[in-house]
């Protein structure tokens, strides 16, 4: 793999030989001069995983400055100590190695397995891994054509297509990047990266205010049933929903008013997002094909183990919707009731305030 290779796999063994070979100093990076356009990079890398921008192809003109940016990324990541940055870092980084391994060649996706571990050959233009190393980075994905009984598989070895290959790799990537984020960052080089922070944690802050659901009081997320909210969580976090999890809460966010669009955005941060499987799911579940599915309910949550257990308040329902709207019309009485408290403690103080005016005015009541 050449200088190039590495820009584009920076979390390889073979990218981190090459660095260390090169004597390069991490604490040179973050501070001198020369490497200035290293840390913007850094900082960019980061910006852009956060507002979810394409993969852009940022290796040329300068591969070394693309590579050497990788780590001081992962350390920006890192400072936040925020555990939804990180996964949304290794998922961006892993989606953007996807990208660029589809226009490997045989050999190059052969070689990027390798340093993952995965031992696999070629024949007649499909990739052959054993069972176990396809497992291992299929396991998280949960369309259907990744169980292994969908596969053809020979004497223990699974025969995948080109895509499919790139594909465990990008879960390989998701899953090293993610488990990199053990280590502290140490005190001095934080002191030196922190003026590049502001404009990370700014833009942090504004995508967890922008995912909160709260849009105009229209849809309340506080209101969502325990299953809900749950589901909704491991969704934030990265984590890959089973697809009885995905249909319940996508009719369950379609029923309550939020709109195609927004549901979408939302399943972006799944690992195994596809942009045409997603927009097809979503816009057949809320009504394309004629039929708007309603959201499942509690028995049927329970029955596919979507229900994380009951509060006080499930107990008078039996349907997620039950839930969200007996909750929406009490908070809106608890609103009318405070601002009617409120509004009275007003007028009182309104009062007191007028008759303080006439005492001290001499304009009393019979005078």
């Amino acid at each position: 793999m050449d200088t190039v290779g590495f820009a584009k796999y920076p979390f390889t063994q073979e990218a981190l030989s090459y660095v260390r070979d090169r004597n390069y100093s991490m604490a040179d990076i973050v501070q001198k001069p020369a490497y200035g356009q290293v840390r913007t990079r850094a900082k960019k890398r980061v910006l852009t995983s956060i507002k979810g921008e394409a993969q852009a192809d940022d290796l040329l003109p300068d591969p070394e400055r693309e590579l050497l940016s990788y780590p001081v990324a992962r350390m920006l990541v890192a400072m936040t100590e925020d555990q939804y940055l990180m996964k949304r870092f290794a998922l961006w980084e892993s989606k953007r190695a996807y990208t660029l391994l589809l226009g490997e060649s045989e050999s190059g996706l052969l070689d990027v397995g390798r340093d993952f571990g995965i031992s696999a050959r070629t024949k007649d233009r499909e990739f052959i891994i054993h069972f176990t190393d396809y497992l291992r980075y299929a396991a998280g994905l949960r369309n259907l054509e990744w169980k292994l009984i969908n596969r053809k598989v020979v004497s223990g070895m699974v025969y995948v297509s080109r895509e499919a290959f790139a594909r465990l790799l990008e879960e390989a990537v998701r899953d090293k990047i993610q488990a990199s984020f053990g280590a502290k960052v140490p005190a001095e080089i934080k002191s030196v990266l922190e003026p590049y922070m502001l404009e990370i944690r700014e833009a942090l802050d504004k995508l967890k205010s922008e995912k909160g659901l709260a849009g105009e009081g229209e849809v309340t997320q506080d209101s969502f049933p325990p299953c809900m909210r749950n589901l909704l969580a491991d969704l934030q976090k990265g984590i890959n929903l089973p697809h009885t999890a995905r249909f319940a809460l996508t009719s369950f966010l379609a029923n309550i008013g939020l709109d195609k669009d927004a549901i979408m955005d939302l399943y972006r941060l799944a690992p195994d997002f596809r942009e045409d499987l997603t927009h097809y799911q979503v816009q057949h579940i809320t009504g394309s094909s004629g039929t708007e599915y309603t959201c499942p309910g509690c028995k049927t949550m329970m029955t596919y183990g979507n229900c994380i257990g009951k509060n006080k308040f499930c107990e008078y329902v039996t349907h997620p919707l039950s839930y969200y709207r007996k909750s929406q019309r009490r908070r809106a009485k608890d609103v009318a009731a405070a601002q009617a408290f409120k509004g009275s403690k007003d007028k009182a103080v309104n009062d007191t305030a007028a008759e303080n005016v006439q005492v001290e005015t001499g304009n009393l009541p019979g005078n």
